[in-house]
């Protein structure tokens, strides 16, 4: 079984790295179609995960049940790429950042319960850490965000380093193979919506679309280590 989920894995980046050169090519609709195969790649693979799972329940189920509105994330930004007008782009925008948020929720409750919801404040400044890049981008107008996306990344980003901290600190109370891929992870996961907020946002770079390679490999590569803390 574990063999299939490495297969499955290995399948989820190669689709994902296609979705990068699609959108570099910028064939849209053929990389939002490498993008979904990608994303149920990983969530088949959660399947399987979760049916040999050796680490904690609980841990597992939530992690598990993240994929979900991660895959529903990805379908709403990739058709956003294909919309044909401000209203969509900003509608599909909402309900992606939405679904993610969902996602990274059920992440850090995931990493919380296996620490028996210990958490040690040190690790309080990762929390924000994804919010003060975007606020220094912004005072020193690196990036331009409307007033109307502001609250969706400003309230994205604090999930996002919240599952930064808390699987920093789960790793650091209970140290384990587990702890180490998931925490490799969460800030995979990081650096890659920082790249798809200069993809998005940072208006004086002439061609953003270098920024999906980052984007594709770092965010697949998250979800891939996600389920492979599933079964260390």
């Amino acid at each position: 079984m574990d063999i299939a989920i490495y297969i499955l894995s290995g399948l989820t980046m190669v689709s994902g790295t296609a979705t990068a050169v699609l959108y570099q090519l910028r064939k849209n609709a053929g990389a939002l179609i490498a993008k979904m195969f990608a994303a149920v790649l990983f969530c088949v693979a959660g399947v399987l995960a979760l049916s040999v799972r050796v680490h904690g329940d609980i841990m597992c189920a939530l992690i598990f049940t993240g994929l979900f509105p991660a895959l529903a994330g990805d379908w709403f930004l990739g058709i956003k790429e294909l919309a044909i007008d401000e209203r969509r782009d900003l509608r599909n925008f909402r309900m992606g950042v939405i679904s993610f948020s969902c996602a990274q929720i059920l992440f850090f409750l995931g990493f919380l319960a296996d620490a028996q919801f210990s958490f040690k404040p040190e690790f309080i400044p990762l929390i924000v850490l994804p919010l003060m890049c975007t606020f220094i981008s912004l005072l020193t107008k690196q990036v331009d965000i409307e007033k109307k996306r502001l609250p969706f990344v400003v309230i994205y980003g604090l999930l996002l380093g919240t599952t930064l901290a808390t699987a920093a600190s789960r790793y650091y109370l209970f140290p384990s193979t587990s702890g180490i891929i998931a925490l490799a992870g969460a800030a995979a996961f990081v650096l890659s919506d920082m790249s798809l907020a200069c993809f998005y946002f940072a208006k004086k770079i002439p061609d953003r679309r270098f920024f999906n390679f980052p984007v594709m490999i770092l965010y697949f590569g998250a979800q891939v280590l996600y389920v492979l803390a599933m079964i260390f």
